[in-house]
């Protein structure tokens, strides 16, 4: 299974897997990743296209980041 981690401006460390079924893309078909970091509690999801491995880094973090939910509050 493919992966892939980026640092979005914020500083943080996403770590995102394709989410489903065998985790491989198909050429033409778009994939649902499945991000995570420490600091957000909720895993973000996105689709984003079959070359989804081939993308710059901070344009998949901009992606990552528009759909995150707002950082956990540290207590």
């Amino acid at each position: 299974m493919t992966s892939r981690i980026v640092v979005d401006t914020d500083g943080r460390t996403w770590s995102c897997t394709p989410a489903g079924t065998g985790g491989g893309a198909s050429e033409g078909k778009d994939v649902s990743l499945l991000c995570t970091t420490p600091s957000v509690a909720e895993a973000v999801r996105l689709t984003v296209g079959w070359q989804w491995t081939k993308m710059a880094d901070n344009g998949l973090a901009r992606m990552i980041a528009a759909a995150s939910p707002a950082p956990r509050k540290k207590l």
